[in-house]
């Protein structure tokens, strides 16, 4: 995600989506009353018997509901038609669907930007950023480093085998263990806990045996996946990155680091230090007994959640956002899906 231009006092927040988990980052900062602007289309008619034609607008919609589209891929923001153009091929207050993708840019008005949800864009643009995983495609010609990063891939210089069918078979086999560890070495020094060395053929398997036999894996530090892909090229990269294995190990991830601030939840509530439901966090708010929210996306929009948000914002509490959908967001939902930490 990308912010283009924010003006607080104004409320208004021009972005460009980037990623699927930044439409999943929209869908829990957009409300119902805000307003959003995007390019669009609309089936335009000259008279009611015409079938009608497809046209290109811009439109402004004030929000009544989202709806994340797993299938495919897009957020939808409904609501009922506010400003556009051309006008010609708009009606005002009628409803439009404006289906936001990756790539598309947007501005989203609303009477106030909350800390905690410009900490939620922030979060989502320092995402972007950040080396999420580490991946390598391999065959016995060479092998091909990249970074999955928010925003897209990032690749590295490549490093070749050096293995010719003109060498003894001794000084292959040697030459070939130099390769193997050049390799192990690569995703040692790669900046994530988790590597995919990944490549068609036997060449990645060999890696492997090769590491676990004398230590390398080990030693490399990292959590190291090994995969198959049909090629060594870029392309192969980008195989691996649509594969479903990735997709899991991002989801896992953010499940993961959600996991350890709901452990530390549960572990105060047999001492009183952790509470949970909008009153009693805000009376812990109150009576300085919190120094962490835990909230899900699925309430930022109750006003009775957004008081006691305030509340925590005001008094310098650092509010996390979980996804109601994961595991741990249902967890807290049986906390009245709002819960403090002393």
């Amino acid at each position: 995600m990308k912010v283009i231009k924010f003006y607080g006092a104004e409320g208004k927040l021009k972005l460009r989506v980037d990623t699927l988990d930044d439409l999943w980052t929209l869908q829990r900062i957009i409300f119902a009353g805000d307003l959003v602007k995007s390019e669009s289309v609309r089936r335009f008619r000259s008279n009611e018997g015409d079938k009608g034609e497809l046209k290109d607008v811009v439109i402004m919609v004030r929000v009544e509901k989202t709806e994340f589209d797993k299938n495919a891929n897009r957020l939808r923001v409904m609501g009922k038609i506010v400003e556009g153009k051309p006008l010609d091929y708009i009606r005002l207050n009628s409803y439009h669907t404006l289906n936001i993708a990756p790539g598309d840019v947007l501005d989203i008005m609303k009477n106030e930007w909350h800390n905690y949800l410009v900490d939620v864009i922030r979060n989502a643009v320092s995402d972007t950023k950040k080396a999420r995983l580490g991946l390598i495609v391999v065959d016995e010609e060479k092998a091909v480093p990249a970074y999955l990063l928010g925003y897209g891939v990032e690749f590295k210089n490549e490093i070749y085998s050096q293995l010719s069918k003109r060498m003894s078979q001794k000084d292959f086999v040697e030459q070939q263990k130099k390769y193997f560890q050049a390799i192990l070495d690569m995703a040692a020094e790669m900046r994530v806990d988790t590597v995919i060395i990944a490549g068609p053929g036997f060449t990645k398997d060999d890696v492997k045996a090769f590491g676990e036999d004398n230590g390398s894996i080990k030693k490399t530090g990292k959590k190291l996946i090994f995969e198959k892909t049909s090629d060594t090229e870029r392309t192969g990269v980008y195989e691996l990155i649509k594969s479903d294995k990735v997709a899991l190990l991002l989801q896992k991830e953010r499940i993961r680091i959600e996991f350890k601030i709901m452990e530390e939840f549960l572990n105060g509530l047999d001492s009183g230090k952790s509470k949970s439901g909008a009153d009693e966090v805000n009376a812990a708010i109150e009576n300085y007994g919190a120094s962490l929210l835990l909230v899900n996306d699925s309430v930022l929009g109750d006003p009775k959640m957004q008081a006691v948000l305030a509340n925590a914002e005001k008094n310098k509490i650092r509010i996390e956002v979980f996804n109601s959908n994961d595991e741990v967001g249902v967890q807290l939902h049986a906390f009245n899906d709002i819960a403090s930490v002393v």
